[in-house]
């Protein structure tokens, strides 16, 4: 039943219209709602990323590891009971917003979470927001920087995730302002902190210079009693708690328009033979961590880059 969508009215399993979706319920054998790629080559990956219109990235730089949030990490971390993380989100909160006037002067209103929130997160702190870029080329150079082993880039189809957001908040019947995805609405559902399990990707309206350099985005979990994989996972598919085997696609080029329309997440695997080759390609593009990280700080961590070029 955890994995179902209910009715509080009827106590009945909320119908849903996944044809109408189009996402792709039958968990067999070409099912493409979750997806692997692992490219046979860097041109092989530039190609595919190419083809993938309004997708989002974010790079790992352990294939191995789970997409999961610094709050969530920092709970696990202190062995923390996951159902006590909201409450620890909401003393984060209070204490950034009661010291940071001490240091900042051009502070978010406070009602605005999403702002402060973005703050803490480019403070270093632990928050639910999971950092996304625009750019495929940024997310490469966070799965490479300082790192010569497999890694991975997390592809998030922004489209589908919101038409599926969008549908189930119909479902049960959300129907006022403010509108799904929006600012207001990220607002909303940071201050209700559990909500009905969902992954919502959005961006603050003021972009500090971080930010903006590295074309980032947030992805955010709506049920903060849960894990990231949970709530991306039940926003793409209504009975899919955990992350399911992902589909391998050794042949992407056959497959593109249906991985544009039905695939919520691809996985891409960089094996660590590619990263001497992305990495001068991205030192071509001038992107480095002395870019991506305006100020000194940032330069002087892209010093470390300069073996790579050996």
């Amino acid at each position: 039943k955890r994995g179902l969508r209910w009715d509080a009215r009827t106590s009945r399993p909320l119908a849903r219209s996944l044809a109408f979706s189009g996402i792709n319920t039958n968990m067999e054998h070409g099912n493409f709602t979750f997806c692997m790629h692992e490219p046979s080559g860097w041109s092989d990956a530039r190609e595919l990323m190419y083809c993938l219109n309004s997708w989002v990235f974010r790079g790992q730089s352990d294939v191995s590891w789970s997409l999961n949030t610094t709050l969530n990490r920092a709970a696990s971390d202190s062995a923390c009971n996951i159902r006590k993380i909201p409450e620890m989100e909401l003393e984060i909160l209070k204490l950034f917003q009661r010291r940071a006037p001490q240091y900042l002067s051009n502070l978010p209103d406070k009602d605005n979470l999403l702002e402060w929130y973005s703050l803490i997160q480019h403070h270093g702190g632990p928050t639910r927001l999971l950092d996304f870029t625009y750019s495929f080329y940024v997310a490469c150079f966070f799965a490479l920087e300082r790192n010569n082993k497999d890694s991975a880039i997390y592809c998030i189809n922004r489209t589908l995730l919101s038409n599926a957001g969008q549908l189930t908040e119909s479902n049960r019947g959300y129907q006022r302002k403010p509108e799904f995805g929006t600012i207001e609405y990220c607002n909303q559902v940071l201050k209700e902190q559990t909500s009905s399990p969902l992954v919502i990707i959005s961006e603050p309206f003021e972009m500090n210079e971080r930010l903006a350099a590295q074309q980032g985005l947030f992805a955010i979990p709506s049920e903060g009693h849960q894990t990231f994989e949970y709530n991306l996972s039940l926003t793409l598919h209504p009975y899919l708690k955990d992350l399911p085997k992902m589909t391998n696609l050794s042949n992407w080029r056959d497959n593109i328009d249906t991985l544009n329309s039905e695939c919520g997440m691809l996985k891409i695997i960089i094996n660590k033979s590619m990263c001497k080759e992305i990495k001068n390609d991205l030192h071509q593009m001038n992107i480095n961590a002395a870019t991506l990280f305006p100020g000194l700080d940032g330069f002087t961590r892209s010093l470390h880059s300069r073996f790579d070029l050996l």
